[in-house]
């Protein structure tokens, strides 16, 4: 089997289910982290891996367009401690 597809739905798919997702806070807040990754469905390590990709695509594309980038900085910084846990 091939990784790179996998990885690419994946990605395609945690993408997808974070846009949906209300705002994030300014501020780190753990318990709302949590329940995000847990409903846009990352909870392995690797998935985990992905989400950090995903929300450096969106900071990318933030700052690009002059929008603020704080809640997704935030977010991306907690998201790189906890795959290191």
């Amino acid at each position: 089997m091939n990784p790179v597809p996998d990885r690419n739905q994946r990605k395609q798919e945690i993408g997808n289910a974070l846009r949906n997702e209300p705002y994030l806070p300014h501020e780190a807040d753990p318990e709302i982290y949590e329940a995000v990754c847990l409903r846009v469905g990352a909870t392995t390590n690797h998935d985990i891996g992905i989400l950090i990709s995903v929300v450096q695509d969106a900071i990318m594309m933030a700052r690009r367009d002059e929008r603020p980038t704080i809640p997704l900085d935030t977010f991306r910084d907690w998201l790189m401690r906890k795959q290191m846990e």
